[in-house]
Protein backbone atom coordinates (compact mmCIF):
# COMPACT_ATOMS: atom_id res chain seq x y z
CA UNK A 1 0.00 0.00 0.00
CA UNK A 2 3.33 2.23 0.21
CA UNK A 3 2.99 5.03 2.50
CA UNK A 4 -1.03 5.98 1.97
CA UNK A 5 -3.73 7.21 4.17
CA UNK A 6 -4.66 6.00 7.29
CA UNK A 7 -8.15 6.21 9.24
CA UNK A 8 -7.36 5.70 13.05
CA UNK A 9 -10.74 5.40 14.74
CA UNK A 10 -10.53 5.95 18.72
CA UNK A 11 -8.14 8.18 20.46
CA UNK A 12 -7.95 5.97 23.45
CA UNK A 13 -4.19 3.98 24.31
CA UNK A 14 -4.31 2.08 21.52
CA UNK A 15 -5.84 4.76 19.00
CA UNK A 16 -2.88 6.90 20.68
CA UNK A 17 -0.14 4.57 20.11
CA UNK A 18 -1.22 4.07 16.37
CA UNK A 19 -1.25 7.43 15.03
CA UNK A 20 1.99 7.69 16.43
CA UNK A 21 3.80 5.16 15.50
CA UNK A 22 2.00 5.25 11.85
CA UNK A 23 2.89 8.68 12.02
CA UNK A 24 6.58 8.39 11.95
CA UNK A 25 6.55 5.69 9.99
CA UNK A 26 5.89 8.20 7.25
CA UNK A 27 1.81 7.67 6.87
CA UNK A 28 -0.73 10.07 6.43
CA UNK A 29 -3.02 9.63 9.22
CA UNK A 30 -5.95 10.87 10.14
CA UNK A 31 -7.17 10.26 13.84
CA UNK A 32 -10.70 10.28 14.56
CA UNK A 33 -12.37 11.27 17.91
CA UNK A 34 -15.85 11.50 18.87
CA UNK A 35 -14.68 14.34 21.35
CA UNK A 36 -12.59 16.80 19.25
CA UNK A 37 -11.50 17.97 22.59
CA UNK A 38 -9.72 14.63 23.67
CA UNK A 39 -7.77 15.55 20.70
CA UNK A 40 -6.94 19.32 21.13
CA UNK A 41 -3.82 18.68 22.05
CA UNK A 42 -2.79 16.74 18.94
CA UNK A 43 -4.20 18.74 16.62
CA UNK A 44 -1.96 21.76 18.16
CA UNK A 45 0.91 20.05 18.06
CA UNK A 46 0.59 18.62 14.57
CA UNK A 47 1.13 15.35 16.54
CA UNK A 48 2.09 12.59 19.08
CA UNK A 49 5.14 12.60 21.32
CA UNK A 50 6.07 8.78 22.04
CA UNK A 51 7.59 7.81 25.36
CA UNK A 52 9.68 5.33 26.62
CA UNK A 53 8.44 2.50 29.46
CA UNK A 54 9.94 5.05 31.72
CA UNK A 55 7.91 8.13 30.08
CA UNK A 56 10.74 9.60 29.17
CA UNK A 57 10.81 10.84 25.53
CA UNK A 58 12.27 8.78 22.71
CA UNK A 59 12.89 11.29 20.16
CA UNK A 60 10.53 9.74 17.71
CA UNK A 61 7.53 12.29 17.20
CA UNK A 62 4.53 11.03 14.62
CA UNK A 63 2.73 13.57 12.84
CA UNK A 64 -0.91 13.38 12.19
CA UNK A 65 -2.22 15.26 9.06
CA UNK A 66 -5.78 15.32 10.31
CA UNK A 67 -7.16 15.38 13.94
CA UNK A 68 -11.28 15.20 13.44
CA UNK A 69 -14.63 14.63 14.73
CA UNK A 70 -15.88 13.56 11.39
CA UNK A 71 -15.93 10.17 10.30
CA UNK A 72 -16.25 10.97 7.07
CA UNK A 73 -13.32 13.07 6.13
CA UNK A 74 -11.54 10.52 8.48
CA UNK A 75 -12.18 7.58 6.10
CA UNK A 76 -12.53 9.55 2.86
CA UNK A 77 -9.73 7.88 0.55
CA UNK A 78 -7.54 5.61 3.12
CA UNK A 79 -6.32 2.50 2.43
CA UNK A 80 -6.62 1.10 6.02
CA UNK A 81 -9.25 1.92 8.29
CA UNK A 82 -7.66 0.60 11.77
CA UNK A 83 -10.13 0.67 14.95
CA UNK A 84 -8.46 0.31 17.89
CA UNK A 85 -11.46 0.64 20.34
CA UNK A 86 -12.85 -1.47 23.35
CA UNK A 87 -15.15 -4.51 22.13
CA UNK A 88 -18.68 -2.97 23.47
CA UNK A 89 -18.82 0.14 20.92
CA UNK A 90 -17.27 -2.12 17.99
CA UNK A 91 -20.62 -2.53 16.20
CA UNK A 92 -21.30 1.46 17.14
CA UNK A 93 -18.37 2.51 15.01
CA UNK A 94 -19.20 0.06 12.55
CA UNK A 95 -22.69 1.25 12.06
CA UNK A 96 -21.51 5.01 11.79
CA UNK A 97 -18.30 4.11 9.62
CA UNK A 98 -20.26 1.77 7.12
CA UNK A 99 -22.07 4.51 4.82
CA UNK A 100 -18.91 6.45 4.25
CA UNK A 101 -16.74 2.89 2.94
CA UNK A 102 -14.90 2.35 -0.29
CA UNK A 103 -14.16 -0.19 -2.53
CA UNK A 104 -10.86 -2.06 -1.71
CA UNK A 105 -10.99 -0.73 1.66
CA UNK A 106 -9.28 -3.16 4.69
CA UNK A 107 -11.22 -2.45 7.79
CA UNK A 108 -8.48 -3.83 10.77
CA UNK A 109 -10.23 -3.63 14.50
CA UNK A 110 -7.29 -3.89 17.06
CA UNK A 111 -8.01 -5.50 20.71
CA UNK A 112 -9.99 -8.38 20.19
CA UNK A 113 -10.64 -11.09 17.78
CA UNK A 114 -13.84 -11.97 15.88
CA UNK A 115 -14.48 -8.01 15.44
CA UNK A 116 -14.60 -8.89 11.21
CA UNK A 117 -17.75 -11.20 11.72
CA UNK A 118 -19.51 -8.18 13.88
CA UNK A 119 -18.49 -5.64 11.16
CA UNK A 120 -19.77 -8.14 8.37
CA UNK A 121 -23.12 -8.79 10.47
CA UNK A 122 -23.42 -4.79 10.36
CA UNK A 123 -22.67 -4.29 6.86
CA UNK A 124 -25.87 -7.19 6.23
CA UNK A 125 -28.09 -5.40 7.83
CA UNK A 126 -27.56 -1.81 6.61
CA UNK A 127 -27.19 -3.35 2.96
CA UNK A 128 -23.69 -2.45 2.54
CA UNK A 129 -21.97 -3.96 -0.22
CA UNK A 130 -18.95 -2.29 -0.96
CA UNK A 131 -16.07 -4.89 -1.89
CA UNK A 132 -14.15 -4.27 1.80
CA UNK A 133 -11.53 -6.35 3.80
CA UNK A 134 -12.86 -7.29 6.92
CA UNK A 135 -10.23 -7.81 9.25
CA UNK A 136 -9.17 -8.23 13.19
CA UNK A 137 -5.99 -8.70 15.81
CA UNK A 138 -6.17 -10.88 18.51
CA UNK A 139 -5.02 -7.98 20.76
CA UNK A 140 -3.43 -4.62 20.64
CA UNK A 141 0.18 -4.50 18.49
CA UNK A 142 1.30 -2.26 21.34
CA UNK A 143 1.12 -2.67 25.95
CA UNK A 144 0.61 1.39 25.45
CA UNK A 145 -0.94 4.30 28.12
CA UNK A 146 -1.95 7.54 26.28
CA UNK A 147 -0.12 10.20 28.82
CA UNK A 148 -0.92 14.06 28.66
CA UNK A 149 -2.50 16.06 25.53
CA UNK A 150 -0.74 14.79 23.13
CA UNK A 151 1.72 11.88 24.52
CA UNK A 152 1.77 7.93 24.56
CA UNK A 153 4.33 5.61 26.36
CA UNK A 154 5.25 2.69 24.30
CA UNK A 155 5.30 0.27 26.98
CA UNK A 156 6.23 -3.23 24.55
CA UNK A 157 5.17 -4.12 21.29
CA UNK A 158 2.97 -7.49 21.31
CA UNK A 159 5.40 -9.27 19.05
CA UNK A 160 3.12 -12.29 17.72
CA UNK A 161 -0.06 -11.30 16.42
CA UNK A 162 -3.52 -13.33 15.15
CA UNK A 163 -4.42 -11.33 11.92
CA UNK A 164 -7.86 -13.18 10.76
CA UNK A 165 -10.39 -12.07 8.38
CA UNK A 166 -13.58 -13.18 6.95
CA UNK A 167 -14.80 -14.42 5.42
CA UNK A 168 -10.87 -16.53 5.79
CA UNK A 169 -10.87 -16.34 1.81
CA UNK A 170 -9.19 -12.85 1.85
CA UNK A 171 -6.46 -13.67 4.63
CA UNK A 172 -3.89 -13.39 1.67
CA UNK A 173 -4.37 -9.89 0.96
CA UNK A 174 -5.29 -8.41 4.11
CA UNK A 175 -1.41 -10.35 5.97
CA UNK A 176 0.20 -8.27 2.97
CA UNK A 177 -0.92 -5.31 4.45
CA UNK A 178 -0.65 -5.92 7.86
CA UNK A 179 2.89 -7.09 7.31
CA UNK A 180 3.75 -3.33 5.88
CA UNK A 181 2.01 -2.06 9.22
CA UNK A 182 2.97 -4.20 11.81
CA UNK A 183 6.85 -4.91 10.05
CA UNK A 184 9.22 -7.52 11.28
CA UNK A 185 12.07 -5.04 11.57
CA UNK A 186 9.46 -3.60 14.55
CA UNK A 187 9.65 -7.00 16.63
CA UNK A 188 7.07 -8.16 14.77
CA UNK A 189 5.73 -11.99 13.92
CA UNK A 190 2.36 -12.06 12.25
CA UNK A 191 0.65 -15.11 11.74
CA UNK A 192 -2.70 -15.57 9.46
CA UNK A 193 -5.50 -16.67 11.32
CA UNK A 194 -6.87 -19.97 10.45
CA UNK A 195 -10.51 -18.68 10.27
CA UNK A 196 -12.14 -15.63 12.72
CA UNK A 197 -12.75 -18.01 15.50
CA UNK A 198 -8.68 -18.48 16.13
CA UNK A 199 -8.76 -14.75 16.66
CA UNK A 200 -10.99 -15.13 18.69
CA UNK A 201 -9.50 -17.71 21.22
CA UNK A 202 -6.64 -16.80 21.57
CA UNK A 203 -7.69 -13.27 23.61
CA UNK A 204 -4.76 -13.03 25.96
CA UNK A 205 -6.37 -10.08 28.04
CA UNK A 206 -9.69 -12.23 28.90
CA UNK A 207 -7.54 -14.91 29.88
CA UNK A 208 -4.67 -13.41 31.83
CA UNK A 209 -6.44 -10.38 33.11
CA UNK A 210 -9.98 -11.71 34.64
CA UNK A 211 -8.14 -14.21 36.90
CA UNK A 212 -5.96 -11.81 38.50
CA UNK A 213 -8.59 -9.59 38.72
CA UNK A 214 -11.17 -12.13 40.46
CA UNK A 215 -8.36 -12.97 43.32
CA UNK A 216 -7.07 -9.73 43.89
CA UNK A 217 -10.62 -8.04 44.25
CA UNK A 218 -10.16 -6.62 47.49
CA UNK A 219 -6.69 -4.96 47.12
CA UNK A 220 -8.02 -3.31 43.78
CA UNK A 221 -10.98 -2.42 45.60
CA UNK A 222 -8.97 -0.79 47.75
CA UNK A 223 -7.38 0.96 45.50
CA UNK A 224 -3.63 -0.27 46.74
CA UNK A 225 -1.18 2.15 45.05
CA UNK A 226 1.51 0.04 44.44
CA UNK A 227 -0.59 -2.78 42.95
CA UNK A 228 0.23 -4.19 39.83
CA UNK A 229 -1.97 -6.73 38.02
CA UNK A 230 0.73 -8.42 36.29
CA UNK A 231 3.33 -8.38 39.59
CA UNK A 232 4.79 -11.24 41.19
CA UNK A 233 2.69 -10.25 44.77
CA UNK A 234 -0.75 -10.37 42.52
CA UNK A 235 0.11 -13.32 40.19
CA UNK A 236 1.07 -15.87 42.45
CA UNK A 237 1.59 -19.66 41.33
CA UNK A 238 -2.10 -20.34 42.36
CA UNK A 239 -3.58 -17.67 40.30
CA UNK A 240 -1.20 -18.65 37.11
CA UNK A 241 -2.30 -21.95 37.87
CA UNK A 242 -6.10 -20.80 37.27
CA UNK A 243 -5.36 -18.52 34.04
CA UNK A 244 -3.89 -21.93 32.75
CA UNK A 245 -7.03 -23.79 33.80
CA UNK A 246 -8.82 -21.19 31.57
CA UNK A 247 -6.45 -21.11 28.95
CA UNK A 248 -6.67 -25.35 28.17
CA UNK A 249 -10.54 -25.00 27.77
CA UNK A 250 -10.47 -22.32 24.81
CA UNK A 251 -7.26 -24.48 23.31
CA UNK A 252 -9.89 -27.61 23.52
CA UNK A 253 -12.89 -25.61 21.62
CA UNK A 254 -10.76 -24.80 18.96
CA UNK A 255 -9.27 -28.16 19.01
CA UNK A 256 -12.54 -28.97 18.32
CA UNK A 257 -12.87 -27.94 15.06
CA UNK A 258 -10.07 -28.40 13.82
CA UNK A 259 -7.59 -25.33 14.37
CA UNK A 260 -4.14 -25.81 15.73
CA UNK A 261 -3.94 -24.29 19.11
CA UNK A 262 -0.72 -23.45 21.62
CA UNK A 263 -0.89 -23.10 24.99
CA UNK A 264 -0.68 -19.82 26.47
CA UNK A 265 2.98 -20.13 27.50
CA UNK A 266 3.98 -20.92 23.23
CA UNK A 267 1.75 -18.03 22.31
CA UNK A 268 3.94 -16.13 24.86
CA UNK A 269 7.42 -17.11 23.72
CA UNK A 270 6.54 -18.96 20.24
CA UNK A 271 10.42 -19.06 20.33
CA UNK A 272 11.03 -22.28 21.74
CA UNK A 273 14.06 -21.72 23.94
CA UNK A 274 16.73 -24.44 22.96
CA UNK A 275 20.01 -24.12 25.21
CA UNK A 276 21.06 -27.69 25.92
CA UNK A 277 20.17 -29.41 22.48
CA UNK A 278 16.51 -29.62 23.89
CA UNK A 279 13.36 -27.66 22.80
CA UNK A 280 11.22 -26.06 25.55
CA UNK A 281 9.03 -23.29 26.25
CA UNK A 282 9.10 -21.38 29.66
CA UNK A 283 6.61 -22.48 32.35
CA UNK A 284 3.76 -20.35 32.46
CA UNK A 285 4.66 -18.32 35.34
CA UNK A 286 7.57 -17.44 34.25
CA UNK A 287 6.66 -16.84 30.51
CA UNK A 288 3.66 -14.22 32.33
CA UNK A 289 6.41 -12.05 34.51
CA UNK A 290 8.02 -10.11 32.54
CA UNK A 291 9.72 -6.86 33.52
CA UNK A 292 7.33 -5.05 30.58
CA UNK A 293 3.88 -5.97 31.97
CA UNK A 294 5.46 -5.50 35.49
CA UNK A 295 6.01 -2.21 34.95
CA UNK A 296 2.01 -1.41 34.04
CA UNK A 297 0.57 -0.14 37.28
CA UNK A 298 -2.93 -0.92 38.22
CA UNK A 299 -5.85 -1.17 37.73
CA UNK A 300 -7.17 0.95 40.78
CA UNK A 301 -10.93 -0.18 40.51
CA UNK A 302 -13.30 -3.15 39.68
CA UNK A 303 -15.28 -1.54 37.49
CA UNK A 304 -12.81 -1.23 34.55
CA UNK A 305 -12.07 -2.68 31.23
CA UNK A 306 -10.42 -5.60 32.90
CA UNK A 307 -13.42 -7.15 33.91
CA UNK A 308 -16.08 -5.06 32.06
CA UNK A 309 -14.94 -5.90 28.53
CA UNK A 310 -12.91 -9.28 28.68
CA UNK A 311 -15.65 -10.85 30.82
CA UNK A 312 -18.63 -10.62 28.38
CA UNK A 313 -16.70 -10.12 25.48
CA UNK A 314 -14.31 -12.44 26.07
CA UNK A 315 -14.67 -15.46 28.43
CA UNK A 316 -18.46 -15.16 28.02
CA UNK A 317 -18.40 -15.60 24.32
CA UNK A 318 -15.47 -18.61 25.16
CA UNK A 319 -18.61 -20.08 27.36
CA UNK A 320 -21.08 -19.69 24.39
CA UNK A 321 -18.48 -21.17 21.45
CA UNK A 322 -18.28 -24.01 24.34
CA UNK A 323 -21.48 -24.90 24.98
CA UNK A 324 -22.12 -24.90 20.34
CA UNK A 325 -19.00 -27.27 20.10
CA UNK A 326 -19.42 -29.35 23.15
CA UNK A 327 -16.73 -28.72 24.98
CA UNK A 328 -16.80 -27.77 28.67
CA UNK A 329 -15.33 -24.66 30.66
CA UNK A 330 -15.75 -24.81 34.29
CA UNK A 331 -13.29 -22.66 35.27
CA UNK A 332 -14.40 -19.89 32.19
CA UNK A 333 -18.07 -20.04 33.91
CA UNK A 334 -16.62 -20.15 37.33
CA UNK A 335 -14.91 -16.56 36.92
CA UNK A 336 -17.91 -15.18 34.83
CA UNK A 337 -20.28 -15.71 38.32
CA UNK A 338 -17.43 -14.43 40.15
CA UNK A 339 -17.46 -11.39 38.45
CA UNK A 340 -21.20 -10.93 37.75
CA UNK A 341 -21.25 -11.15 41.55
CA UNK A 342 -18.44 -8.26 42.28
CA UNK A 343 -20.23 -5.83 40.28
CA UNK A 344 -23.34 -7.14 40.30
CA UNK A 345 -23.83 -7.59 36.77
CA UNK A 346 -25.85 -9.99 34.20
CA UNK A 347 -22.13 -10.38 32.06
CA UNK A 348 -23.84 -14.01 30.19
CA UNK A 349 -27.11 -11.37 28.90
CA UNK A 350 -25.32 -8.81 28.07
CA UNK A 351 -21.98 -10.41 26.75
CA UNK A 352 -21.08 -11.68 23.42
CA UNK A 353 -23.08 -15.05 22.15
CA UNK A 354 -22.46 -17.28 18.77
CA UNK A 355 -25.43 -15.74 18.02
CA UNK A 356 -23.56 -12.46 17.97
CA UNK A 357 -20.82 -13.43 16.12
CA UNK A 358 -23.65 -14.62 13.21
CA UNK A 359 -23.44 -18.03 14.32
CA UNK A 360 -26.37 -20.30 14.49
CA UNK A 361 -26.55 -23.07 17.53
CA UNK A 362 -28.11 -25.92 14.80
CA UNK A 363 -25.23 -25.51 12.51
CA UNK A 364 -23.01 -28.24 12.03
CA UNK A 365 -19.10 -28.21 12.57
CA UNK A 366 -19.12 -28.55 8.94
CA UNK A 367 -21.71 -26.02 7.91
CA UNK A 368 -19.87 -23.44 10.49
CA UNK A 369 -16.18 -23.85 8.67
CA UNK A 370 -17.56 -23.40 4.96
CA UNK A 371 -19.26 -20.06 6.11
CA UNK A 372 -16.06 -18.66 7.90
CA UNK A 373 -13.98 -19.77 5.25
CA UNK A 374 -16.33 -18.47 2.09
CA UNK A 375 -18.95 -16.10 3.85
CA UNK A 376 -21.94 -17.94 3.36
CA UNK A 377 -22.60 -21.24 4.72
CA UNK A 378 -23.25 -23.52 1.64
Amino acid sequence: MSKGKIAVLGAGNGGFMSAADFGQMGYEVALFSRSIDKVAGVKAKGGIEILDIDSKPTGEFGRVACVTDDIAEAVKGAAVIVNPIPYFVCEEYARMVAPHLEDGQVVLYLGKGGACLTWAKVLREMGINKKVYLADCNTLPYGTSRKGAAQVRLENRTQNLIIATFPGKDIDHVIKVAEELYPPEHGYTLRPGQNAIDSILVDYNAITHTPPMVCNAAKIEMGTKNFCLFGKAENTPAVVRLIGKIDRERMAIGEKIGLKQYTLEEEIMMVKWNPNGEDFVLPLYDAIHTPFLEVCEGPFALDVRHLTEDIPYGLVTFSSLGKLFGVPTPFTDAIITLSEGLLDRDFRSMGRTIEDLGLEADWSIEEIKTYLHEGRRA
